[in-house]
């Protein structure tokens, strides 16, 4: 299973999914569905909370689905990136580390690239 972690400025988005990438059912997480609404869903208790939920429902499978491997991919920059990681090596994810096989990072990073938009000037 693939256990996707996007992180804005603005929010944290988790979602769970299959190999083939396609949404597992009751598998996905973001700062607004865990009760946090307008600028705390950007904070870094908004992010440790949808992890400890995700978390939740990965113990959940692993007794479902014996042999259950997942693999973490982080993309983007955020106070929720950090939050999610913290809560993987924390006590929290005690129990769901034996199950991560990788950790990887998928943040696309601008080499070069089009010309930025001009400053804006109030």
């Amino acid at each position: 299973y693939l256990v996707h972690v996007r992180c804005t400025p603005n929010n944290t988005h988790i979602v769970m999914s299959d190999e083939r990438g396609r949404p597992l059912r009751d598998g996905h997480w973001t700062g607004g569905a865990c009760g946090f609404k307008g600028a705390n869903r950007a904070g870094y208790e908004a992010g440790y909370q949808c992890a400890v939920r995700a978390f939740a429902r990965v113990k959940e499978l692993a007794g479902e689905v014996p042999g259950a491997r997942y693999e973490f991919r982080f993309k983007g920059f955020g106070q929720g990136r950090e939050a999610v990681f913290k809560a993987l090596m924390t006590s929290e994810g005690d129990e769901v580390r034996p199950y991560v096989t990788r950790v990887t990072d998928d943040t696309p990073i601008k080499i070069g690239g089009t010309r930025a938009k001009k400053m804006r000037r109030l």
